[in-house]
């Protein structure tokens, strides 16, 4: 091949990255006004009262490309619950190992500290998960909240509070506690009154544990 072939394949070749790398980047903005959009419209008109013309209008997408990106409402509703549960996972386990990287080694404080990191981040990603824990999204999407209850008992092995009847009745009781504590969390506007309800929760579950 000549030198000049060379070059012109070079400089196709740089052609074709550089296009790929235009629709990445825009596809990825188009991704993010819709889900954007979508987590505004949903908080504020609620997943039922919010259609895919609503998505539309405020994202600027075309419905083609929400439905080429996603597939529907309901899959870009399980896109955004996707996304905060594992944001709230990421934050919760870097709580963990900050409390065994200081020297914790109760089982039950390092949980509540990931618990706290947790409940905190579910205040602050209220927008979404009043959604999702309130249970006002799709029906199928329970099975987030499915994976996270599952995650919260696996968060709890090797946690035993009094003498449980069941293996898992300790996780059960912590899991109560923590859902409960979100739910609340989904009605409060300011971060005091949010860290008074978490710091309360965490203080149960560690009482709880020094009446064992």
């Amino acid at each position: 091949m000549s030198p000049a072939s060379t070059s012109r394949a070079s400089d196709g070749l740089a052609d074709q990255i550089g296009e790929r790398k235009g629709e990445w980047r825009r596809s990825a903005g188009t991704r993010k006004a819709v889900l954007d959009a979508a987590r505004r419209l949903f908080n504020e008109k609620g997943y039922d009262d919010t259609n895919i013309n609503d998505i539309v209008t405020a994202s600027g997408v075309s419905v083609g490309s929400i439905y080429h990106q996603f597939g529907g409402k309901k899959e870009v509703f399980r896109a955004l619950a996707e996304a905060s549960l594992a944001r709230h996972r990421e934050v919760s386990e870097r709580a963990t190992k900050k409390a065994v990287g200081a020297g914790e080694t109760d089982p039950l404080r390092i949980y509540v500290e990931g618990a706290k990191a947790y409940l905190l981040d579910t205040w602050k990603q209220r927008d979404i998960d009043r959604v999702a824990i309130l249970l006002e999204g799709p029906a199928p999407e329970v099975a987030v909240s499915r994976e996270q209850r599952a995650r919260y008992l696996r968060g709890s092995l090797g946690i035993t509070i009094g003498e449980p009847p069941m293996p898992d009745a300790t996780g059960y009781a912590l899991y109560g506690l923590l859902t409960g504590a979100a739910t609340q969390l989904m009605s409060i506007e300011d971060r005091r009154t949010a860290n008074a309800v978490i710091n309360y929760f965490a203080d149960l579950i560690l009482k709880m544990g020094d009446a064992d």
